[in-house]
């Protein structure tokens, strides 16, 4: 596919928004890591796979928390994974990270073998998640743990008085829907399942920092999808919210992001 100037433009705008939600969400990924330590043996841990590693929020978590273990980010994005491998040379974990771009929904996908998988907002968009599971067995040595973690649904980020015109964009942008159960996937794929939960999280955060910018471009990405069903008046009352989140901040001082990540650990006996 050729790089076109709105190609370039997704880009970055995905990436801003990914980087937001590490940042945002800092706590929940790191959540999600300890539990998922919990059900490996630390001292065992050699190497641990990302796969759909993204900007590499779960990554950096997991080299904090298996700190003796090489990590390999795993991602079909290659300027994803450019950004961190810059980021792992300036942290000084240039030794520890290496990336491989791959397709885990592929049936030729190789990363050899891990002690620790970790896929995050990943298998979703796999066309074949049976295949992907299959190859993320395969991946795993004995033993070896695997951790996924799914967005149950788009974050609400607007303060209450707003929260009749955010349901609207979101039943207009279809993103209340929930996230697939990948209960019996993971079991039909031969793993045992140690651990499901819900993680949480809900902030009152200033307009005019990470949390606006966030509400901001998570809007802008709901109403792309929801243009065609919305009013022009709704229409209208949006996009002057994402200006004023984008930098005028005087309807919205501050936003309320809650969101909640489904948590899915499982063992390869």
């Amino acid at each position: 596919m050729p790089h076109t100037a709105s190609t370039h433009a997704h880009h970055d705008q995905l990436s801003r928004l990914l980087d937001l939600d590490a940042i945002i969400h800092r706590s929940v990924t790191e959540r999600a890591v300890r539990a998922l330590a919990r059900h490996a043996r630390k001292a065992d841990v050699t190497t641990v796979l990302d796969i759909g590693a993204g900007t590499g929020a779960g990554l950096f978590a997991l080299a904090t928390e298996f700190e003796d273990a090489e990590l390999v980010a795993i991602d079909l994005d290659e300027r994803m994974l450019d950004d961190i491998r810059g980021r792992a040379g300036r942290q000084g974990l240039g030794g520890r990270i290496t990336s491989l771009r791959a397709d885990v929904g592929e049936r030729l996908f190789d990363a050899g073998d891990a002690d620790v998988i970790w896929s995050s907002n990943a298998l979703h968009e796999v066309p074949d998640p049976a295949l992907a599971l299959a190859n993320m067995f395969r991946s795993l040595r004995r033993g070896g743990v695997l951790a996924i973690v799914e967005m149950v649904a788009p974050p609400l980020v607007l303060p209450s008085e707003h929260a009749s015109l955010e349901t609207l964009l979101r039943l207009a942008a279809g993103a209340d829907r929930n996230a697939p159960d990948w209960t019996t996937d993971i079991t039909a794929a031969g793993f045992e399942l140690l651990e499901t939960r819900t993680l949480t999280s809900g902030q009152r955060l200033a307009a005019d920092g990470p949390g606006g910018a966030y509400a901001a471009l998570e809007l802008r990405r709901l109403a792309q999808h929801a243009q065609p069903e919305l009013s022009d008046e709704s229409a209208r009352s949006i996009r002057e919210i994402i200006a004023d989140l984008s930098g005028e901040h005087r309807l919205i001082e501050r936003v309320h992001v809650r969101g909640a990540r489904a948590l899915w650990i499982a063992r390869r006996p």
